[in-house]
């Protein structure tokens, strides 16, 4: 790949570099919250290279860990905000989480720390969800933890975000991850969302803090695993060699581009994670050089212009020369005389 891994500022590069490389891609995932969106107000120019994908030729995607919103009402919500996108272009972490429960053949309740979004799609699927009703009514905790009754029936604990989360949830959560056959699943490791300068915490901070309490680690089941997919990936509909994943997380996204052998792009530089990517590359610390982009952007709006520029084919001749030179170019087959 090009970039590989070298965290190249693509606004320093010649266009026309940058242009031919995304003339080798075929599909774009882009993830939401930072990237398109914040809230409820799309990003300055993201709505336009967003669309500029489909009317380029290729397919744009959109992959989410955010499950407060059910999938379908996501899709409202980007169509309402100008993005041109259809059912079958949205990835979200409940999809990955019904697909997971399922292939176990589960068939007990799911204790959910989330948002109504991923309670409905849950039921949707036939899975049974359930939030804790028992309140502490002016109880302590040890008083609270002391008569709290647990259900028999609940066999997994699902984290995502929640805006509204209550510290007795997290305490109801913790004693029924004390028994080690109740799954522990969640559906990113995000400590936060970035809201200009502001820090709002995700899902992953709840997790980690039940991490820490129970000494178990949950299963992840948004970005970055490669569920998230569903069967693009073996079905062959995309291509590893021709996707692009654009995202501002250098665990969720750049992470999941890597595992699936994608091209990766970080965007945004108020959530501090350039100036991670960049320590990494200076410690060349191998174990975390996974999580170094291929390239990176302040923002999207400026991926337009790489999307609209035009490769000449001298250029392209240019390319092909270059590397024979550097020694890169890949050896023709010799046909034998016979």
């Amino acid at each position: 790949m090009m970039f590989k891994r070298s965290l190249s500022h693509l606004d320093k590069l010649p266009k026309a570099q940058v242009a031919e490389w995304l003339g080798g891609i075929d599909t774009i995932i882009c993830s939401s919250d930072g990237v398109l969106w914040q809230e409820n107000d799309p990003i300055e120019g993201s709505v336009e290279a967003f669309n500029a994908i489909k009317a380029k030729g290729k397919r744009g995607l959109i992959a989410t860990n955010d499950c407060s919103l059910t999938t379908s009402d996501l899709v409202q919500k980007a169509k309402c905000l100008g993005f041109q996108i259809q059912d079958q272009d949205m990835l979200s972490s409940a999809g990955s989480i019904t697909s997971y429960l399922t292939d176990r053949k589960f068939k007990k309740k799911v204790l959910v720390l989330g948002g109504d979004g991923i309670c409905k799609e849950l039921q949707k699927e036939g899975f049974c969800s359930v939030v804790n009703n028992q309140r502490p009514d002016g109880r302590s905790r040890f008083n609270y933890a002391k008569t709290l009754v647990l259900d028999p029936d609940v066999g997994a604990v699902l984290v995502a975000r929640d805006d509204a989360m209550e510290v007795n949830q997290l305490l109801v959560a913790c004693n029924y991850l004390q028994n080690p056959k109740i799954l522990f699943l969640a559906t990113c490791t995000d400590g936060f969302l970035t809201f200009g300068k502001r820090r709002i915490p995700d899902a992953g901070t709840v997790a980690a803090s039940i991490q820490v309490i129970v000494n178990r680690m949950p299963t992840v089941l948004g970005k970055p695993n490669p569920r998230m997919l569903g069967k693009l990936l073996e079905s062959g509909e995309i291509k590893p060699e021709r996707t692009l994943v654009i995202g501002n997380s250098l665990k969720a996204d750049i992470g999941f581009a890597n595992i699936c052998g994608f091209h990766s792009l970080l965007v945004g530089q108020d959530n501090g994670a350039l100036e991670q990517a960049e320590k990494i590359q200076k410690e060349e610390d191998e174990k975390k050089m996974k999580l170094v982009p291929d390239t990176f952007l302040s923002s999207l709006a400026p991926f337009l212009e790489y999307l609209c520029t035009e490769v000449k084919p001298d250029q392209k001749k240019d390319k092909k020369a270059q590397e024979i030179n550097a020694g890169t170019a890949k050896p023709q087959k010799k046909t034998e005389n016979k």
